[in-house]
């Protein structure tokens, strides 16, 4: 057991390193789609305070493709300010600096909360405060495990009509549940699902908006459907993070494990594992094998911001969803692209703070956040 939690701590840092080969790639995303992937980053990146303080304020000399490594290890750790760091992609980690973000007050990060609507029009809160056990009509029931997951339950049935509930992540909240065959489900924020009270026959089917990272339950007589804006994400047992919010440029399918078939307009795409495809509104695809930006693409899984060569509309985009903030912007807008790492479980203004540190400043006024030159 303790040789191989090292030589899952060796594959986490050449992955870190841009050094990990097919197969070390491969056992790095099943840490992720089993939910290790934290713990071995713990270990991997133990480092002395000093040395790591050294690192952040340029004092000690790094070849390049080590920066993230002591970013994402100050995360983990805690050893910079807001136990969280910030670079920005093809330069030195910059030299902490006085907060400079203009705010009336704080916000709050996100929390695990969902409201849940029956087909009826009925609906009910779902979080740390809800009743652990809602019965509902024909039968079904959703019970919270001790572990905090809701699992939604329901009789075999062979009706012919299919009741259809749905599942909102708010702005401010994501969410993990259970469908009733066994796959996993985790929204993000300002996520919805919709999905059918059982799953009697033929394909399963649930209806995508915004965000959501699935653990398919395989089932080789009956495919699964996610179907997203124009697209259907068809999978026989998988794991994969769909991301269709109406104000991203395209809709974004990462896959992490097995294989899933892309269905838009009449043309098909197949995808394997450590690949991303985009599709935009004109039906332009572009398709992606890079370790990191799969990694970017589901780190809010477990619960970090993570960017990869991304422009701050992308970045601000995600930090409104997070901390329920509408975003605007005043003056010129950068054309630097961002790369890094920002733990979900910050307050805003210490995500601020991280993100000022490459030169770009916030205005907060209530829920209302302004990008400033």
């Amino acid at each position: 057991m303790i040789r191989k939690r090292k030589h899952y701590r060796e594959i986490v840092r050449r992955y870190l390193d841009h050094k990990a080969s097919e197969e070390e790639l491969e056992v790095f995303f099943s840490l992720i789609r089993e939910g290790k992937l934290n713990r071995h980053l713990r270990t991997a990146m133990k480092r002395d305070e000093n040395d790591l303080l050294k690192q952040f304020t340029g004092e000690e000399e790094r070849a390049s493709g080590r920066w993230r490594t002591y970013a994402i290890a100050a995360i983990i750790c805690g050893l910079v300010v807001g136990a969280a760091t910030w670079w920005r992609a093809g330069h030195r980690p910059i030299t902490p600096v006085a907060p400079a973000v203009t705010a009336v007050k704080d916000m709050a990060p996100g929390r695990s909360h969902a409201v849940l609507t029956l087909q009826g029009g009925k609906s009910f809160d779902l979080d740390s405060d809800s009743k652990s056990t809602l019965t509902l009509p024909a039968g079904t029931r959703l019970v919270r495990t001790a572990a905090g997951e809701w699992v939604y339950t329901s009789p075999v049935t062979k009706e012919a009509t299919v009741l259809y509930n749905t599942i909102s992540a708010p702005r401010g909240g994501q969410f993990p549940f259970m469908l009733e065959d066994g796959t996993r489900v985790w929204l993000n924020a300002a996520s919805s699902l919709r999905f059918p009270t059982a799953f009697p026959g033929g394909n399963r089917e649930v209806f995508l908006e915004g965000e959501a990272y699935f653990e398919v339950a395989p089932d080789v007589h009956r495919s699964f459907v996610v179907r997203v804006g124009n697209e259907a994400v068809t999978v026989l047992g998988t794991t994969f993070n769909v991301n269709g919010y109406p104000d991203e440029p395209a809709i974004r399918t990462t896959l992490i494990d097995g294989s899933v078939r892309i269905e838009r307009n009449g043309a098909s795409i197949l995808m394997h594992p450590g690949e991303i495809a985009s599709i935009t509104d004109d039906a332009r695809v572009d398709r992606l094998a890079d370790a990191d930006a799969v990694g970017a693409s589901v780190a809010w899984r477990t619960g970090y911001f993570s960017f990869d060569q991304d422009d701050i509309r992308t970045v601000m985009r995600q930090i409104g969803r997070w901390y329920d903030v509408d975003i605007r912007y005043e003056g010129p807008v950068t054309g630097e692209l961002f790369g890094g790492t920002i733990g979900r479980d910050l307050s805003l203004m210490q995500a601020l703070t991280i993100l000022e540190k490459s030169q770009v400043h916030f205005r907060l006024d209530g829920k209302v956040l302004t990008v400033l030159p």
